[in-house]
């Protein structure tokens, strides 16, 4: 279980350093988050986690945890929701 968890939490801090990147390189409005949503959902039609509200979370996941071999260890350790909990303490 805990290594399912471990590479959940390793696609979403993927996801969240590619959003953070992709943001970095963009113009201004470019919506990345709006589009990359649009597309994982058609790419990944039976996968549940694209919405748009979860990669924002994926993005401050990966910009607050700057390192993932800092993640990897204790915060693999707990599940997705509870990551978000600590990074979003009142909603």
């Amino acid at each position: 279980m805990l290594s399912v968890n471990k590479e959940l939490l390793q696609l979403y801090w993927d996801i969240g350093n590619d959003i953070l990147i992709s943001q970095a390189q963009e113009k201004w409005g470019a919506k990345v988050i709006p589009k990359l949503s649009k597309d994982l959902k058609s790419a990944f039609p039976d996968m549940r986690g694209f919405s748009e509200r979860n990669l924002k979370y994926m993005r401050q996941f990966a910009e607050v945890y700057k390192e993932w071999e800092f993640v990897q260890v204790p915060l693999a350790q707990i599940t997705w929701y509870h990551n978000i909990a600590l990074l979003f303490p009142f909603g």
